[in-house]
């Protein structure tokens, strides 16, 4: 599928009429109403006595509220929605207006029962959860623009409405939502995608290799999606069929924007992802989104470096523009096997750690407290106790207030302030994919284990970073990192190669530059087009058992610090081809051979890691570069506090968070201003346990 991006392009596209950050959270009034257990508005008026005190300045109105405006096809009621948005507007409330989609009508489901997904055993799934549609039900599609075209021409000129919110967490692939549907029309789908991808049945052959396993298709109707025990052996048609999982649900998106594009022009458009999210390609669905909004829901024992990658990922997706933190929770969620609170200090910690790396708005899940259901004990604003003397409520005030204090004293500058990195981080959906496909050389790789494992070396250095994608302009960074790059296409690799022939710093791992595109193996030797650039050659690969183990090695006298490390996973076997070795395997048949090697090629260098080591020896490299290139930041802080850097026109701000529960020190070079706490500190600065500080 090809789609032209009609996403606007702008210098920051949150709404200039609320020129602050963006504080609020999923609102659901009409839970609240007559039908559903109050007798009056009186409710909805509390609701907004406590959103002012709260500083609340936005809201997201209507994500599952598909039936309440429509009770049948014919029907449509607004009067509700109509009130609510008139009584936001008079206390100076904008909304985020959902288009309510993300959860089929029960209505919709008996009437056209071909919308409901069938599963990979040809089972139609029954009604229930959300996301439980299928993707390519033109039934679906076209309930979906009827409503979404009566919402756009109903609020149009509402003075509150300051954006869109397309559905709610699109989910396509997962066990628990949504899922892949294999229904005939899907299948048809299917093999409509192929053709416009490859143009003919023998590209499509060739492509997976079909020939293999007597797999050749000789005509299109005999293509499949694959389900759980058939074509599990055509290794490309696994990674077809999820870029067409992708696209789909893609389609389903702009089915509903094109109709908002059209009807209000000047609205911006968003969709709430879900961070490092397997099954959808986000980097493909960032063109036609105006703004990136995501839920973050890390916990209590997530490393604050996970956080900060998924922020920066999502940050990534629109080449750094501001991004919108839609979701949180400002307490517990309901759906991990234990839900803990957060401890005092961490909802306000987590949210400056979303603003420190790039959003301007921080929402939550949600504002009041469901009685009933699916998430009655997921955490709000507002607790079933219903009123403003909580531990909660207190602490999400008084952000309010110190967010609608920032936004009045730092202003339009750190609103427009950008995160500016030398350091990319490469990552690539479709190779996230691919390195996972089993059967496989083993099913102990995990691509997001090997990302997090080099994003945590260089955020406990305290490097800025971008994530960036497999086509990206790679001309302004000092430094890429692409662990795990199995899938390299031909561009891609020439991409590479210039980069480090014109002064750049390549840093890659084992399993790389082993497939194309299609994920065909590159012939003539791995790493396929990096060879050159990385100036080795592999020539087997040994995928370690879980309870295997082998050594690095660093003598003496290299430029990493010499020692012993463990590594574990993997272990290619390679040969130098212009490359020096920095470190040797200790162990096993191939003890003495290269395991870090170091390339010097044009004018800049590349750097293989052919196992998977101990975080020790991928920090040893990260401060070896940093020690070359200068790349953290100035200030010196103890383990888990975080720095990360705003610059705006007139200011740089030092984002300072304490990620422990402890109070720290830290020394400062000169003078810097707290512009939370409008102080200024001449040599040090003092934070408390889960404190934040932003320096100018």
């Amino acid at each position: 599928m090809h789609v032209t991006s009609t996403a606007k392009e702008e210098k920051n596209p949150l709404n200039p009429r609320l020129p602050a950050f963006y504080f609020g959270a999923d609102y659901n009034p009409e839970q609240w109403t007559p039908t559903f257990g109050y007798e009056d508005e009186q409710v909805w008026l509390e609701d907004l006595r406590l959103m002012k005190q709260a500083h609340v300045n936005v809201v997201t109105l209507g994500v599952f509220s598909w039936t309440s405006l429509q009770p049948d096809e014919q029907t449509f009621s607004f009067g509700w929605l109509d009130r609510i948005m008139d009584l936001l507007h008079e206390q100076g409330i904008f909304v985020c207006l959902a288009t309510g989609t993300a959860a089929l009508p029960a209505w919709a489901a008996v009437a056209y029962p071909e919308i409901l997904p069938v599963d990979a055993q040809h089972v139609r799934r029954g009604y229930g959860e959300r996301q439980n549609y299928c993707p390519t039900s033109p039934d679906f599609r076209r309930l979906a623009r009827t409503q979404v075209e009566r919402l756009a021409k109903r609020y149009c000129d509402h003075p509150a409405l300051l954006l869109w919110h397309v559905s709610n967490e699109y989910c396509g692939g997962a066990t628990d939502r949504g899922i892949p549907c294999h229904c005939e029309r899907c299948q048809d789908r299917f093999r409509q995608w192929l053709r416009a991808r490859y143009g003919s049945l023998d590209a499509v052959n060739r492509s997976w290799m079909t020939a293999f396993w007597n797999h050749i298709y000789t005509d299109w109707e005999q293509i499949r999606i694959p389900g759980p025990s058939t074509d599990r052996g055509i290794q490309g048609q696994m990674l077809d069929f999820s870029r067409f999982i992708s696209d789909m649900y893609l389609e389903c998106y702009l089915n509903e924007a094109e109709i908002l594009r059209e009807l209000t022009p000047t609205i911006p458009i968003t969709t709430n992802m879900l961070g490092a999210y397997k099954p959808l390609d986000h980097s493909s669905w960032a063109p036609h989104l105006d703004i990136i909004s995501w839920d973050s829901y890390p916990a209590l024992t997530t490393h604050p470096a996970e956080t900060a990658f998924l922020h920066t990922l999502m940050r990534g997706l629109k080449g750094g523009q501001p991004f919108i933190l839609m979701e949180q929770t400002p307490s517990q969620v309901q759906w991990m096997a234990q839900n803990p609170l957060k401890r005092p200090g961490v909802m306000r910690l987590l949210s400056y750690q979303a603003i420190a790396h790039g959003a301007n708005a921080v929402q939550y899940f949600q504002w009041r407290q469901s009685r009933g259901s699916a998430e009655m004990y997921h955490g709000a604003l507002v607790s079933h106790a219903g009123h403003e003397n909580t531990r909660v409520f207190r602490e999400v005030t008084a952000l309010g207030e110190e967010l609608h204090a920032l936004s009045n004293s730092a202003g339009q500058d750190l609103l427009d302030a950008r995160v500016t990195a030398r350091v990319a981080l490469l990552f690539s959906w479709p190779n996230w994919w691919n390195v996972e496909f089993l059967p496989g050389p083993s099913d102990q790789i995990r691509y997001l284990d090997e990302i997090l494992l080099y994003y945590r070396a260089l955020w406990q250095a305290h490097i800025t970073v971008d994530v960036v994608f497999p086509d990206a302009d790679l001309s302004s960074y000092d430094l890429v990192i692409a662990p795990l790059l199995n899938m390299v296409s031909e561009q891609q690799g020439r991409s590479i190669e210039e980069y480090v022939k014109n002064g750049g710093i390549f840093v890659t791992s084992y399993f790389s530059g082993v497939v194309d595109e299609n994920a065909l193996a590159w012939l003539g030797g791995y790493p396929g087009p990096l060879r050159e650039t990385l100036g080795i050659w592999v020539e087997e690969f040994d995928p370690l058992e879980p309870e295997m183990a082998n050594t690095i090695i660093v003598p003496a006298g290299s430029r990493l610090p010499a020692g012993s490390y463990r590594c574990q996973r993997w272990c290619d076997l390679l040969h130098l081809e212009g490359a020096q070795a920095l470190a040797s395997f200790g162990e096993d048949f191939y003890v003495g051979q290269p395991a870090v090697t170091e390339n010097q090629f044009g004018a800049g260098r590349a750097f293989y890691i052919a196992t998977r080591p101990e975080e020790a020896l991928i920090r040893a490299l990260v401060a070896l570069l940093d020690d070359e290139l200068q790349l953290a930041s100035p200030l010196e802080v103890p383990e888990k506090v975080e720095i990360i850097q705003r610059r705006g026109q007139t200011g740089t701000y030092t984002f300072v968070l304490n990620h422990t529960a402890e109070p720290v020190e830290v020394s400062l070079a000169q003078p810097m201003y707290n512009v939370l706490t409008k102080t200024t500190h001449e040599h040090t600065i003092q934070l408390a346990g889960n404190d934040v500080a932003i320096l100018r």
